[in-house]
Formats: C-alpha cells, structure tokens, sequence
C-alpha cells in the first residue's frame, strides 16, 4: 500500500502540471528573449565585427587595429566567426545560457526546489540580462556570464575553476573584477568553518596563473603595452566631459547610467532588488529537503547536496549591488553600463527560488519569478520585444559583405586603406581580410584627445584608399575634432577621388 501510495504521488496530476507550469515559464522567457540576442551592426557592435575581422587578416590587437574594450572579447568574436559570421549570434545566447546555468546552480545550492531552481536560472535570467539596459553584442553580458559561473564554481567548492573564471574575467571585463571579488569573499566567510578562506586563496592564485598566462600571450604578440595603455586611455575617456556635473564625477556617472529620461531603467531595477532584499527574510539556515511540490517535476528532493544557506545569496545581493553601484559611479559613461546591475539581479533570483516554493505552489510561483526577472531588469517596454522579433531579418546582416569591402573588391590597385568616420555601423572590415589596414584607429571620436587625432590624420595619406563615412562632420563646440575633420577633407580633395557605397565615400589615391 505504502509503495503504491509513493508511485502515485510521484505520478499526481499536480505534479504534472507543475512541469507543465515550469516548462511553459522556461519557453516563453526564451521566446520573448532570442529576437533580443540578435546583435545587428548599428552603434558599437559594426566596430567590435571589424577589429574581429581584423583580427582574422592577422593583426594585432592594440598594434595594427585598436579598440578600448578587453582582449578575450574580441579573440572570443573572431574565433566564432572564424566558423560563421552568424557566431555573433551563438555566442549571446549562450553567454546566456551560462549564466543561466549558473543561477540555476546557485539556487539548488541553497535548496531551492528542481522546479523553481529551473525557473529562476533558465526562465528569470535571461528576462533579467536583456532588459532596458542591454544591448546585443556588447561587453557586459560575457562578463556577467563569466562572473555568475564564478560563484556559482565557488558555492560548489570548485575554487580553482572559480579563479580560473575570474582570470577570464579579467581578460573580458576588467571593471567588474571588484564584484566577483566581494561575491566569491562573501562565500569564502560563509563557508569559512569548511575551509572557504583556503579555498578563496585558491582562486586567488588560480586566477594569478590564468591572467598571467593571457599577459604573457599578448606580450610575446606585442599586444601588452597597448592593453596597459588602453587603462590610461579609458581612465581618460571616463572622467572625461561625459562625466561632468555640477556635483562631481561619482554623481555625473551616476547621472550618465541613470539619466533622467530612464533609459537602462537603473533607478527600476534599484528599487526591486531593495524591495525583495526587504521582503525576503535573511534565515540562516540551510534548507532541508520538503515534500514534493507541483514544481518540482517529481525529482525527490533533491538530487543535487545543498551546501548554501539562503543567507549567503541574501549577502550576495546585497553587497554585490553596493559593488556595482561603485563600479557604475567610478566608471560608467552610458545607460547600457547600468547593466552591472544583473550580477545583484541574478543572486536575487536565486534567493527568490528558494523562498517562493514555501509559500506559493505550482504555476504562480513560476510566474512570479519571471515578473521578477522582468522588474529586475528594469522592465522593459514590450514594444522593444516587438521590434526586436521584426528586425531578427535586419540584424541578420552579419554574414554579408559590406557595402565598402563591395565597392573595394573592384579595386585590384587598392592594397592598404584607411577609415574616417566614428561607429563603424557597416562593420566595414566584412570582405577586406585581403587588405591591409594603414592606420590602427578606423574609428576616431570629438572625445579623442588632440594628439590622437593628429596622428590619426597624419598617418591617412598613407593608404591607397580611403573610407569617409558619413559621420565625419563638425560638432558644435569641439575645436580639436573640427580641425580634424578639414584635415580629412582637404587631404581628399587634394589627392583622392571617390565613388559612393552605401553611407561612404571610398575614395581612391590619384595615380597622377
């Protein structure tokens, strides 16, 4: 009677629906999301494709092609489309699905039930990394994949591949160093009865050996002086004019990824991580395994040890939210960069998993952890879901050539060329790895230096070809990148001529 009692539980309707409930949160989540993870060329992405395709031509990063941004970034971006120019696109989801993964981890750690656990990692998360603040193709998203795979290697005592992850980190993200660094501490004291502080120094060390394993790298490549030199410059760019404000730099960064039309929504996703850091009670006591619940797809209790309690992910969200909160007011120049915030999102999900399955059953616990998800994210206007699903076809460009590397294939005189302009939203490089690239710095900003920009129109003249994109125009109020841009101007009409392609002039040396 007592065996047949058992079979019958675990075959209850209500366990069914459960799954049902699960399933169908995973799917929509990941429905309304993947239009969202299609990166076109528009903004920043054309530029970070073109030092990938650079990169494939056999320059070096920092040396023959230059942008700001960390190295595995961009050794990531052309070691995909070295396979398909579409990588682009598998890369995003699954920087997703890592991180996913991760707070899925997290929350079976600290006893969330299978269900729910599935919910918040596969479900909430990928809602949470795509909202307001997100754009496809950037920086922040790899480095947040790599930072939750971080804690989550250390709440399973896997410290070496913890450091491991955070040298990667390092590489990839540089300026979310100091969340990983006061999340993994935050788990190295919890655990520090189990040996959590030695296996902090673990990490520490690990994450030595990768790191200097990558700077030697870039030494032997010649890479290392311009990576150090691009600290400088992006210490430069931040303090910059971008950040002034009649109450200081902190308040001026703060202002730039909060600004005051709510794009990234940061002040959103501020007030709901404070309301569930609030509302969820911070118990110490590690969760034990409970009865089955309509969510838990009839895993009995628990295939996976819990070696967390909720109290751990309730620190995480708290002191990685303050951390981030340092890192946007120290460094933050535009609303995407309020996207730091997801690291605090994410460990809050997790908590949420854990405490929803004793107090909401079945479907609506499901649900309220992908609103959750979506309110951590700063929530996100279902009009951007909408456009987003209409330009799939659009961003989906990647693969083609661009309409200057068609115009230049013409060319068999051309060997070397040159780009003026700023974003580089044709990603030009697409179909030029047959070419030399004269000058490293393809794309030039009125934020540049003086310097910079009169030995970037120094070294124009020595191309074959020149590319004058439209975005070479003056700008009311910055003197330095007006005279640069007559330089450009008077250097074409004086020695080139040019041919329309698409929003460029490609403007060939005169043989005369």
């Amino acid at each position: 009677m007592t065996t047949s009692g058992s079979i019958t539980s675990r075959t209850s309707p209500a366990t069914h629906a459960g799954v049902i409930a699960a399933s169908i949160a995973v799917c929509v989540a990941w429905v309304v999301t993947l239009p969202r993870l299609v990166p076109g060329t528009f903004g920043d992405h054309g530029t970070f494709i073109s030092v990938a395709e650079r990169m494939l031509a056999g320059d070096r990063l920092y040396v023959d092609v230059w942008d700001n941004k960390d190295p595995l970034f961009y050794y990531a971006l052309a070691l995909g489309r070295l396979a398909s120019p579409l990588a682009d696109v598998l890369l995003e989801i699954l920087w997703v699905l890592g991180a996913a993964i991760s707070v899925l981890v997290l929350a079976r750690a600290a006893g969330a039930r299978p269900g729910l656990a599935m919910v918040a990692g596969l479900g909430a998360t990928p809602l949470l990394l795509t909202g307001p603040a997100y754009e496809a193709g950037m920086t922040h998203l790899p480095g947040l994949a790599v930072l939750l795979g971080a804690v989550a290697c250390a709440v399973r005592s896997r410290w070496v591949v913890a450091g491991v992850l955070v040298g990667l980190l390092m590489l990839t993200k540089l300026i979310l160093a100091p969340v990983v660094a006061g999340a993994l501490l935050v788990v190295a004291l919890h655990r520090r009865e189990t040996g959590g502080l030695g296996g902090l120094l673990r990490a520490a060390l690990s994450a030595v050996v990768l790191l200097a394993a990558g700077i030697a790298v870039m030494w032997l490549r010649g890479e290392l002086p311009g990576w150090v030199d691009n600290f400088r410059l992006n210490a430069d760019y931040a303090q910059g004019d971008l950040a002034a404000s009649q109450y200081g730099s902190l308040i001026g960064h703060l202002l730039r990824a909060f600004p005051e039309d709510g794009r990234g929504a940061g002040s959103v996703t501020i007030a709901a991580l404070v309301i569930v850091l609030l509302a969820v009670q911070r118990s110490t006591t590690r969760a034990v395994p409970v009865e089955r619940s309509a969510t838990d797809g009839g895993d009995e209790d628990a295939a996976i040890q819990r070696t967390i309690s909720p109290a751990v992910l309730w620190d995480l969200t708290l002191v990685s939210l303050v951390l981030a909160l340092v890192v946007i007011a120290a460094t933050a120049t535009w609303p995407h960069h309020a996207q730091s915030l997801s690291a605090p999102g994410a460990f809050a999900l997790a908590l949420l998993a854990t405490r929803l399955g004793g107090v909401i059953a079945g479907g609506r616990a499901a649900a309220l952890l992908l609103v959750a998800g979506y309110a951590m994210a700063g929530a996100l206007h279902p009009y951007f879901y909408l456009t987003a699903a209409r330009g799939v076809p659009t961003s989906l460009q990647l693969q083609r050539q661009s309409p200057e590397s068609v115009v230049m294939a013409s060319l068999p005189q051309v060997h070397t060329y040159a780009r003026a302009g700023t974003n580089d939203v044709s990603a030009h490089a697409v179909g030029l790895r047959g070419l030399t690239l004269s000058c490293a710095r393809f794309h030039q900003y009125s934020l540049d230096s003086a310097e910079i920009l009169q030995s970037t129109a120094d070294c124009l003249p020595r191309a074959d070809a020149l590319i004058v994109d439209d975005s070479l125009r003056p700008e009311v109020g910055q003197p330095a990148w007006n005279a640069y841009v007559a330089k450009v101007r008077e250097l074409v009409a004086n020695r080139y001529d040019c041919v329309r392609a698409g929003a460029a002039d490609i403007c060939m040396r005169r043989t005369t």
